[in-house]
């Protein structure tokens, strides 16, 4: 019997039930107390009242002592396997994971070493890149390998040394492109070389030209080769020829001007083809093509009145004798030119003879008769 707690009830006797038929009778001996380990199953029994009722016995050695000390022994016995498997299972976690943390820190060690050669193959030096690069890459995999994995080395794959210079490579490149961006604008060879480069050599040229046909004609009409208005049209035709002129040389200069820059936007395309493929070991300086691009554009900036001298070369845009005859054409009857500069009347030859002369000739010899 037990009680409500499920503990052996020590106080209740199991006892047999009187015999067949009914009434009166005098009841047989009492069936032996039986005790059951509810756990285990282990009995422990014993006759009733063995030792008379008002017997005083150790309870040890009573059915429901054994089965009492049965019990703690039992519950003894669970604890200390209990807890053997409790310290078992705490040495063999502390040895998993002191077996993996090894495994986990010998992967890491060895793609640091796997890394280190692939910088030193390149040409560089790791060490240049241990804190900024490879160090956060290696601990980034560190950290990724999930607690007790049977293989740490898998996450520090064998590329991964080839990864972290890739990535430097990169970023380099794209470091030095944006300082050619930032330092060359899409205007640097325009802003280098100005088309106010034109207006000090321009004028000059075409000035060489053209002054000394205007002091020509100013001297003409002096002379009285040209008459007030036969000097205005020649002006005027002289003025038309100088913008001509001018136009030709400015398009002559900007010629000049468009194959100067662009050599200076080769020179910048250059520099980015550079940074396109840069190595990491490669020094590159963005600065110095600032450098050289101010350089070459200075040397042409001296040179391009000599380089715009040359591409006019033996050019004439006017001559004495156009304007002359263009004066000659406006002043009428009186129309000088460079081969009669006096102006003999209604022609340009000097040899015109006046038709009104030669009506009042007589003809025929000795002025007798006609013909």
């Amino acid at each position: 019997m037990f009680t409500a707690g499920g503990q052996p009830d020590l106080h209740t006797v199991m006892r047999g039930g009187g015999g067949k038929g009914g009434g009166g009778g005098s009841q047989g001996p009492l069936p032996p107390t039986v005790y059951v380990d509810p756990v285990d199953g282990t009995v422990y029994s014993e006759p009733a009242d063995p030792f008379g009722m008002n017997s005083t016995v150790d309870p040890s050695i009573t059915a429901a002592g054994r089965l009492n000390q049965h019990i703690k022994d039992r519950q003894a016995a669970e604890k200390a396997a209990s807890d053997a498997a409790a310290a078992q299972k705490t040495t063999d976690a502390a040895t998993a994971e002191t077996t993996f943390q090894g495994s986990r820190q010998q992967a890491y060690n060895d793609a640091l070493t796997n890394i280190q050669r692939q910088f030193q193959l390149q040409g560089v030096d790791p060490n240049a890149y241990m804190a900024s690069d490879i160090t956060p890459a290696l601990q980034r995999q560190f950290n990724s390998v999930q607690d007790l994995s049977p293989n740490p080395a898998a996450a520090f794959p064998t590329t991964l040394g080839t990864d972290i210079l890739n990535n430097i490579t990169s970023g380099r490149r794209t470091q030095v492109t944006n300082q050619l961006n930032n330092q060359f604008d899409p205007n640097y060879a325009q802003n280098l070389i100005p088309d106010t480069t034109l207006s000090s050599a321009v004028p000059g040229i075409v000035n060489a030209q053209f002054d000394p046909l205007n002091a020509q004609l100013t001297n003409a009409q002096k002379r009285g080769t040209l008459t007030d208005t036969g000097y205005k049209g020649a002006l005027d035709a002289l003025n038309q020829k100088r913008a001509a002129a001018t136009s030709q040389v400015t398009n002559l200069g900007q010629t000049i001007l468009g194959t100067d820059r662009s050599g200076i936007n080769d020179l910048i395309s250059g520099a980015k083809n550079t940074a396109a493929g840069l190595t990491l070991g490669q020094q590159f300086d963005p600065s110095s093509y600032d450098t050289q691009a101010r350089t070459l554009a200075g040397t042409d900036l001296t040179n391009f009145g000599g380089a715009l001298t040359n591409a006019v070369g033996d050019t004439k845009f006017a001559t004495l004798t156009d304007l002359l005859n263009a004066g000659g054409a406006v002043q009428g009857a009186t129309n000088p030119n460079a081969i009669n500069p006096s102006g003999s009347l209604g022609a340009t030859s000097p040899f015109y003879t006046d038709p009104n002369v030669s009506a009042n000739q007589k003809r025929g010899l000795g002025n007798q008769g006609a013909f």
